[in-house]
């Protein structure tokens, strides 16, 4: 835990290949300059360049041996050809950290190239820098003011994330704030010459600051040593991991990438199952399984009821939900009768999955019936969680927007009634009007702090997942 702490918690850090070019990009270094200002970075931040005098507006220096002090950061972008003579200059300075965000290494597949990188990790082990990278994006973390970019939320969260894919990483970071999740610590490291999945997840499984673990991965050097790690982690912090690699084309992807090799798929889902991790196939599930593991509840049972749907779309979300593992089963009879009480039977169904959408609409008699719902559903033993596709835009266009305002209030407060998962989905829309407000209405839950999914199979889907992480808790619990 203390070893890695300087790297998020620099007092200062050199870019050495930053760049007085006004036209720099990401690669320069002058990204990382430009995204730690904008978070706040309170210490000092020296741009190392053989010529300049300044770079964005701070003084530059020809060589990091002629930084004043210690340096516990030092993020390299220069060409391959100059790593290694920088990674001395490093030694020679007494550098903690060493950030290669350099490409052309061992995953080249070349061997000289895989030479240059070996050469380059004994250089910094004999000298006791460790290093992330090569081949990465490197450290965001907003409290500590590091950032690879100043497009990233300065605001910071109980989410971190570790990925070899830098580009996946980015990608993570800026559409889970679009849905309103935020990150204390996310980590791109490459080619993992030294420092390795493994350091990284007992880190963050030490990290106070961090709840959720994510995880993009392509292979492990390692794999005792994460699974060690993985199975101390997931007893008290969800682990959610995206693993590359898992078709034999994609294995060969990896090795092109970041130099991993990705073993085999049967392997890795043994060993997902026996250490608690959930597993996850694209960035969406990645995202909104973080996003509901953050905001709902671990259902106790697979057994949910369905409201939204309308006649065949109830059939098609029944068959998704059971494809999931989930189950659609009778409601008890006591909520059926009570149900039937306030609404009508013409046009609607009180019975599961629930076509009743008119009648939960705040106006007229039907202004408490969202929470009479959920107070049945609470008391019905038939039922462990419920997916409601909302459809406000509909709510909107028959209804006006006080009465879709009024809605999504009601949608929240019998979130809370229910006291069991509530996943609230809205659809994305063709018509652009109402897509306008699925979006709109995205965001008011966000705000709320209420998970809402973009369709109907990804909320079962991460229902399962949620699921399958409570029994493996359960099973631990036992065993204790």
């Amino acid at each position: 835990m203390r070893e890695l702490e300087r790297l998020f918690f620099p007092r200062n850090f050199a870019v050495i290949g930053a760049t007085p070019n006004k036209k720099w990009a990401w690669s320069s270094g002058n990204s990382w300059i430009a995204g730690s200002f904008k978070m706040g970075f309170q210490g000092a931040i020296y741009p190392v360049h053989p010529k300049a005098e300044t770079i964005l507006r701070l003084k530059a220096y020809s060589s990091v041996l002629d930084i004043p002090g210690k340096i516990d950061l030092a993020i390299i972008t220069v060409p391959l050809t100059a790593v290694a003579q920088v990674m001395e200059d490093c030694v020679r300075k007494g550098v903690q950290f060493v950030h290669i965000l350099t490409a052309g290494f061992s995953e080249t597949g070349k061997e000289e190239y895989a030479d240059i990188e070996e050469n380059i990790v004994e250089i910094a082990r004999g000298g006791g820098i460790r290093i992330i990278g090569p081949n990465c994006m490197g450290v965001y973390c907003p409290e500590g003011g590091l950032s690879w970019t100043e497009k990233f939320p300065a605001e910071t969260g109980s989410i971190s994330l570790f990925s070899q894919s830098g580009q996946l990483a980015h990608h993570v970071i800026e559409r889970g704030s679009l849905q309103g999740l935020f990150y204390s610590k996310v980590i791109s490291f490459g080619n993992a010459s030294d420092l390795e999945a493994h350091n990284f997840l007992n880190y963050l499984a030490q990290d106070e600051k961090t709840e959720i673990i994510g995880a993009y991965l392509e292979g492990l050097k390692d794999g005792r040593s994460f699974f060690e790690a993985a199975k101390k982690t997931t007893r008290k912090k969800p682990l959610v991991i995206w693993k590359g690699g898992q078709t034999e084309g994609g294995s060969r992807a990896t090795m092109s990438h970041t130099a991993a090799i990705a073993g085999a798929q049967q392997i890795w889902d043994a060993m997902s199952k026996q250490a608690g991790i959930i597993n996850v196939h694209t960035i969406e599930e990645l995202i909104f399984t973080i996003k509901g593991l953050q905001g709902l509840p671990i259902p106790k049972g697979v057994n949910i009821a369905v409201l939204g749907g309308a006649g065949g779309g109830s059939v098609t979300m029944t068959d998704l939900a059971e494809k999931e593992g989930l189950q659609v089963p009778h409601l008890a009879d006591e909520t059926i009768r009570r149900m039937e009480e306030f609404v009508a039977l013409e046009g609607n169904s009180a019975r599961n999955p629930l076509d009743i959408l008119p009648a939960i609409i705040p106006t007229g008699a039907g202004k408490g019936n969202m929470l009479r719902i959920a107070e049945l559903l609470r008391d019905d033993p038939n039922i462990d969680a419920m997916i409601f596709d909302a459809n406000p835009g509909w709510v909107y266009e028959v209804y006006g927007r006080a009465i879709m305002n009024r809605y999504l209030e009601l949608s929240v407060e019998a979130m809370k009634l229910l006291e069991k998962p509530l996943f609230i989905t809205l659809a994305r829309e063709d018509d652009s009007k109402r897509d306008a407000l699925q979006r709109e209405a995205r965001s008011w839950y966000n705000e709320a702090g209420v998970p809402a999914f973009p369709d109907f199979s990804l909320a079962a889907r991460v229902m399962s997942n949620m699921k399958k992480y409570g029994d493996y808790l359960s099973i631990e619990k036992d065993r204790a």
